[in-house]
């Protein structure tokens, strides 16, 4: 049994539209299935780099957050602290 599929659609170069299509016409598949694939590599390249980041960063005493975010439950509001978003003038 397949997951299900969620609707997503977006414009592409023509550039990108002629290697979708010049792949699927070549393995006699269809642009969809192309697509779907090459996002499915894509996302499983990027879950496997924010494992090895997030070891990496446990392994030398760092906080695996979200990569430059800034951490949530510190207690210190920015205002609390005296920072200023504002740029000086």
């Amino acid at each position: 049994m397949s997951l299900p599929l969620k609707d997503f659609r977006l414009g592409i170069p023509e550039a990108v539209d002629i290697w979708l299509e010049a792949r699927a016409l070549a393995y006699g598949e269809d642009k969809a299935s192309v697509a779907r694939r090459v996002l499915l590599e894509w996302a499983k390249r990027e879950s496997h780099a924010h494992r090895v980041a997030s070891r990496r960063l446990a392994a030398n005493g760092l906080q695996p957050e979200l990569f430059g975010a800034e951490p949530a439950s510190d207690g210190v509001r920015t205002e609390d602290a005296g920072v200023s978003r504002r740029a000086s003038r």
